[in-house]
């Protein structure tokens, strides 16, 4: 069938309107996606309707991913970032065809690109959509998460159930505890999640951003974990209706970690997340947050200077909070005075006086931040701006003789200062105020031990960067080793975009300008977005072409 007779069929056996067909041809043409999957994206065909539509109008046979073990030499055929934009895995390779299993395997165009990145015919097979989805996490997005995780496959290492048989003590339980908080430390897992289901518990640690499963402590012992943990924070062990949160520390033989705790009521009990806050990270200096040379002396310059607001900026997760107190932790705390505003304090640092907010007795950032600017602090870290009445006390505090940090939710350098305006800040504060933006976000570095080098396919190349295209240059990835636990990645590093505040840039603040005008000024000043730091990284071996294309894929976007 051409593209007009599915067109057609799907209008009459499965009664779509032509104005609903003309919106999802539209959005195809925009953005390439396969047809049918934007079926089921938009709403207007279920999943299950569009594989029986495909097997019975089309006759393409069909494949059960979840049966089946793919080898990485055939996964290798395709990038991942491909597999991800097509809803496509391929399954089989050999006589100079490649096999596909595809969501929309009626796709010409998309037919058509995969044999020009492969150099090979391809051969379709339509899979359900869940099934796709869920191969493409397990073979790309979790890799390795078998070896690094010890619960089974099958999911029977998933859940313990009650013994009847084991003693519960309080010694019982400080154990655990203690072996869960070790356990996450050596994985360097920034996240510690124990659940409880209607099957039994569930303990995750988050490792590299990303969540694993491991074996949980038996279910018997739940509640006297859970009421360890609380009084370690000093909560209340007999509430257990409301969410509560604290914090703790703990003693390990390696070294102290502070522990953010919140315990969160579900309909089968209380569950805990606890935020691994590991001092070690942030005292290793600014040099190792994953800065480029000429991006690092920049931002030195700016936190030599005497008055000023700076800015981090980036979604939830991209170590905004470990750049500023890495930052902090570099001024010269003996001569200036330096206090913090947070919610919560993250991490105590030696010679800053450090505040955290309580809203239910009244203590909010504004409350905090006109009384700090009473005692005389020379820098001022506010850990988020919230709200216009934050804002306007930090700006004109920046204003009025102290360096002030603090961090904003925005996708880019450039668009900080939009989203102020947005909030009600006035322009003219802004432009006399603001002296830096810096926006960045964490990508998963290769493992060192397993790191090889490879030769991507063009595309997967041009997407990176048209100007690499057929140059000599090597790329590398990571074969998944024992070191890495299979993932072919180690530590976190990360990626930057520095906009320096110039007078061009101020002049445009004052008059009201779009983001893409400050950002194109921003360009012509020095700046590198995202993607281009993130290149560098590439180029150097320090990360993936998939990572850093998934990691700004958001950003490119809307530029």
């Amino acid at each position: 069938m051409n593209e007009s007779e599915i067109l057609r069929a799907l209008s009459e056996k499965e009664h779509l309107r032509l104005e609903q067909l003309q919106v999802v041809a539209s959005e195809k043409a925009k953005t390439g996606t396969p047809f049918g999957y934007l079926l089921i994206r938009f709403g207007l065909l279920p999943a299950e309707r569009w594989f029986n539509f495909v097997l019975r109008e089309l006759k393409i046979p069909s494949i059960d991913l979840s049966q089946m073990e793919i080898s990485r030499e055939v996964l290798n055929s395709l990038p991942e970032f491909t597999c991800k934009r097509y809803q496509v895995l391929p399954i089989h390779r050999g006589g100079g065809k490649l096999v596909c299993a595809m969501v929309d395997p009626s796709d010409e165009s998309v037919i058509r690109e995969l044999e020009k990145i492969t150099g090979l015919k391809i051969e379709t097979r339509v899979a359900r959509e869940s099934d796709v989805r869920q191969a493409i996490d397990r073979y790309f997005t979790q890799a390795g998460i078998e070896v690094i995780s010890p619960t089974r496959a099958d999911g029977s290492g998933k859940f313990l159930q009650p013994t009847a048989v084991r003693e519960v003590t309080e010694s019982s339980a400080v154990g655990v505890v203690e072996e869960m908080v070790a356990q996450a430390v050596e994985l360097k897992a920034t996240d510690i999640h124990l659940e409880i289901e209607e099957e039994g518990l569930r303990l995750r640690y988050r490792i590299n951003g990303m969540l694993y499963e491991f074996p949980p402590p038996p279910l018997e012992l739940y509640s006297a974990i859970v009421s360890h943990i609380k009084v370690l924070c000093n909560l209340d062990i007999a509430e257990k209706r409301v969410p509560q949160d604290g914090y703790f520390r703990m003693k390990l033989p390696s070294r102290d970690v502070d522990l953010r705790v919140s315990v969160y009521p579900t309909i089968f009990g209380e569950m805990v997340a606890l935020r691994v806050l590991d001092k070690a990270n942030i005292l290793s200096g600014l040099e190792q947050l994953g800065f480029l040379p000429e991006t690092l002396h920049r931002w030195r310059m700016l936190l030599d200077e005497p008055y000023g607001m700076l800015l981090v900026t980036g979604p939830t997760g991209s170590g905004k909070t470990t750049t500023l107190y890495s930052s902090l932790n570099e001024l010269d705390n003996v001569r200036r005075k330096i206090m913090t505003v947070e919610d919560p304090v993250e991490y105590h640092l030696r010679n800053v006086d450090q505040t955290q907010i309580a809203p239910k007795t009244g203590l909010t950032f504004a409350v905090a931040l006109r009384s700090i600017l009473r005692q005389d602090p020379n820098v001022v870290m506010v850990g988020e701006i919230r709200d216009l009445e934050t804002a306007s006390i930090a700006f004109r505090a920046a204003q009025t003789g102290q360096l002030v940090l603090s961090t904003l939710h925005t996708n880019t350098a450039p668009g900080a200062v939009i989203r102020l305006i947005d909030m009600g800040v006035e322009p003219y504060l802004i432009a006399s105020s603001l002296i830096g933006v810096l926006n960045q976000r964490l990508i998963r570095k290769i493992c060192p031990a397993c790191r090889e080098t490879y030769s991507p396919p063009d595309e997967e190349v041009r997407e990176l960067s048209p100007d690499l295209v057929g140059k000599e240059r090597s790329f590398f990835r990571g074969k998944g080793c024992h070191q890495c636990k299979g993932t072919g990645f180690s530590t976190r590093t990360a990626i930057h975009e520095l906009m320096v505040v110039n007078e061009e840039i101020r002049r445009l603040c004052i008059h009201g300008a779009t983001t893409p005008q400050i950002r194109d000024a921003a360009r012509r000043s020095g700046m590198r977005t995202l993607r281009e730091d993130g290149v560098e990284k590439v180029l150097a071996g320090v990360t993936t072409i998939g990572e850093l294309l998934y990691a700004t894929r958001k950003e490119e976007a809307e530029r």
